[in-house]
Parts: C-alpha cells; structure tokens; sequence
C-alpha cells in the first residue's frame, strides 16, 4: 500500500483501494491537462532587426529558426502557433497576448544575443515564474546537446514576453551570439540552424513527456 503520510496506516482494504482510485483518477486529469500547443515567437522583425553585423540579422535567423522547429513539431503531433510567420514587426503585447490566449500551451520565443565586447559566447535560457524553470531546462540541455555550444544556463529575467505571458509556461532562448565572429560563422549555415531547431525541438517534446 503507498504511504499517505497524511493519513494512518490502519486502512481497511476498501478505504486503501478508493485512495488508490482517487489518486488514479488525479494522474490521468494531470495527464489530460498536458499541453498540445506551442506558441512559438521568433524575435523581432520589419525595422526592429535585432542584434546585426553587417547584413547578418537577429529578426531573420530568429524566423527560419523557428520555421524549421514548426516543422519538427509539426511532425510530432503537436500544433503550432507563430507570432510572426515572415519579415513583419508584432508589438511585444501582441506576442504576450497570443502566448496567453491558448489553453493547454507553452510559449517559446526565439532569439540570438549580442555583446558590445564581441566576446560573448553560447546558448542561454531565459524563465520568469518557477512553473517555467523546468521547460527552459529541457530545450537548453537538447541545444546544447545538438549543437556543441557552450553552456551559458537557464537563468530567471523579466523580459516583457516571458514575464506578461502568465497564463502558460513561457520561457525566451538566445541561440548564440551574432557579435561573435565564430558563432556567427556557424549560424549563418542552414545545417547550423537546422541543429538549433532540432536542439528546442527535442527539448519541447522531452519537457511533454515528462509531464
């Protein structure tokens, strides 16, 4: 018999098997809650171009990334909502605004940093509220994983997106650093971007199955 510490050992078999029942009953409403939709925000866009180095921009890595990771749950059942699905500016209430319209969603918004230095280096995850600690966890150990880059964390922030997107886990990925030269050498390659995507891919269906 499992151990209720909240209630005595001395239950009669009748009293032990409607615990078990009820405790059945609240995996599989836990199970049902699962999420079967994922809002995915690519950053920026139009004149916002995000973190740039020549014609290398933050707005269109963060869109054919978040293409690519569409089509990768796509094929894994789940549906998938864009904030942005071409080259157009959405206002950051919009993004929150779609991250929380969904029931039974999580909401990841996609980007690539910048640092003044030039020596910034790796893929960070960003959370705001603790309910989203763990799917920031899953998607930066998957990337970091797929793509080799250096580990830079799962950090909390309050970011506009993450932190007024309080409806649904909402967690914001920075896939390496546009400033510096070598990473973005690496993100300017298709076959780069393809293994960021499958990196958040994976880690978006390993954080579902956990759940």
């Amino acid at each position: 018999m499992p151990n209720f510490p909240c209630v005595s050992r001395r239950l009669d078999h009748r009293a032990a098997a409607v615990l078990l029942t009820v405790a059945s009953m609240l995996c599989m409403a836990l199970k049902a809650d699962a999420f079967d939709t994922v809002i995915l925000d690519p950053g920026h866009g139009a004149h916002d171009r995000g973190a740039a180095i020549g014609y290398v921009y933050e707005k269109h890595l963060a869109l054919d990334t978040a293409r690519r990771v569409e089509q990768l749950l796509k094929k894994e059942g789940l549906k998938v909502i864009m904030t942005r699905s071409r080259d157009v500016f959405i206002p950051l209430q919009d993004r929150s605004a779609a991250g929380n319209r969904s029931r039974n969603a999580i909401f990841v918004s996609i980007h690539y940093n910048y640092n003044r230095g030039g020596s910034g280096a790796g893929a960070e995850t960003y959370y705001h509220f603790s309910s989203s600690y763990m799917l920031g966890a899953y998607i930066q150990a998957y990337l970091v994983q797929r793509t080799g880059m250096a580990n830079r964390g799962v950090k909390s922030a309050g970011f506009h997106v993450i932190r007024v997107t309080s409806k649904n886990p909402a967690v914001l990925v920075e896939c390496g650093f546009v400033s510096n030269s070598s990473e973005r050498a690496r993100m300017m390659t298709g076959e780069f971007r393809a293994r960021i995507a499958e990196g958040i891919a994976q880690g978006i269906v390993a954080y579902r199955k956990a759940e």
